[in-house]
């Protein structure tokens, strides 16, 4: 009984002005959850007119916001209603960190929708943008969180002196442990700005070679031509002879024919004139590029020197074609009958009537690799 007597009394201590009071509040607080919707659409829209309604309605940006006016919605209703001055100093503070929060996430939401944006160009253009930007999103967002942190802090009287002494005494560890870190960072941020590669292309970076599939922020993704994938630290890529198969316009093919000494004049100059038509025609090579001339005379051998150049830059073509070359050179030598010279050594023998010579010789050597 003295409960409820107690329950009429509050009851009866409410003035009008504060029910009205909190009417208006609640008005307010719903009207902003109804309006939240419409205007966060409108804003995300406004700066992203190529996004779907589907697809500002799942980013990031366009989330922020709606909880932003709603909360908003909350701190403007708090105003309506005659609170105690400590609790309106609180939702104040309160609210004031509402905001630093939101702003950070904004911000960090924009390079967000900026990186997702790259990721469908390289889709439809292949081509690897988005390393600068994963990069400078993430620490963009690491340095706006840590502000916001701070001021959440401070703002709440919290002191961070000591968590500060705390970090000077542990930085040097830590940053000896994120030293090759950061140098992978580094280097990756030199890939993107010097762009040596991109997905797709054929590289030589030292001894490795093969196609790259992937660049990271720390290493790069390299597939071998046996099939094996090779991850390679940035700084090591940076560090290493880069060489870039696919930036290349034409290739060079060389070859030295070594035929034999024997071989009369004739027959050299009809493989000469042959090679030369045979080059001629293949609609590969660089005409003009072509040069087969007779080379050095040597003890043992006649040298054929072959040069040209080709339009085949793709290395898997490239073999393909310097394979053909080769068994052309071979057919052409077979069907004029030419061997191809191999090391000898001729040994004398003394007798007394007469000098007896005798030949070694070892297994023909290869034409080229």
């Amino acid at each position: 009984m003295d409960k409820l007597n107690e329950f009429f009394d509050f009851i009866k201590s409410i003035k009008m002005s504060q029910v009205i009071n909190w009417l208006i509040a609640l008005a307010i607080i719903i009207a902003f959850c109804l309006v939240s919707s419409i205007i966060s659409y409108g804003i995300v829209k406004l700066f992203f007119r190529k996004y779907e309604k589907e697809e500002i309605k799942k980013s990031n940006i366009y989330k922020t916001l709606k909880i932003f006016l709603k909360i908003l919605g909350i701190y403007v209703a708090s105003k309506v209603i005659e609170l105690q001055q400590f609790q309106d100093e609180f939702i104040d503070k309160c609210f004031f960190v509402v905001v630093i929060w939101t702003l950070a996430r904004l911000i960090s939401s924009v390079f967000e929708e900026r990186q997702i944006l790259l990721e469908k160009l390289n889709k439809s253009a292949h081509v690897n943008n988005t390393l600068f930007t994963t990069v400078v999103s993430k620490v963009v967002k690491i340095v706006l969180y840590i502000i916001a942190l701070y001021i959440t802090l401070k703002e709440f009287g919290y002191d961070i002196s000591g968590l500060a002494t705390g970090l000077g005494l542990t930085g040097a560890v830590v940053a000896l442990a994120a030293q090759d870190f950061i140098k992978q960072i580094i280097s990756g941020l030199a890939i993107f700005t010097d762009k040596p590669f991109e997905i797709g292309d054929w590289v030589e970076i030292g001894e490795i070679s093969g196609n790259v599939e992937d660049i990271t922020i720390k290493s790069t993704r390299i597939r071998t031509i046996e099939d094996t994938i090779v991850i390679v630290p940035n700084d090591l890529v940076t560090s290493s002879n880069v060489i870039n198969w696919q930036k290349i316009k034409k290739r060079v093919f060389r070859a030295n024919i070594k035929l034999a000494l024997e071989t009369d004049e004739s027959t050299v100059e009809k493989v000469l004139n042959r090679i030369r038509f045979i080059l001629k025609y293949n609609e590969d090579i660089i005409a003009e590029s072509i040069s087969v001339q007779l080379g050095k005379i040597e003890e043992d051998a006649l040298n054929i020197e072959i040069y040209l150049e080709t339009t085949v830059t793709k290395y898997s073509e490239y073999r393909d074609f310097y394979n053909k070359i080769n068994l052309t050179i071979l057919n052409i030598l077979e069907s004029q009958g030419v061997e191809l010279a191999y090391p000898g050594r001729n040994i004398y023998l003394k007798d007394s009537e007469k000098l007896k010579k005798s030949t070694t010789k070892t297994k023909p050597a290869k034409i080229l690799k």
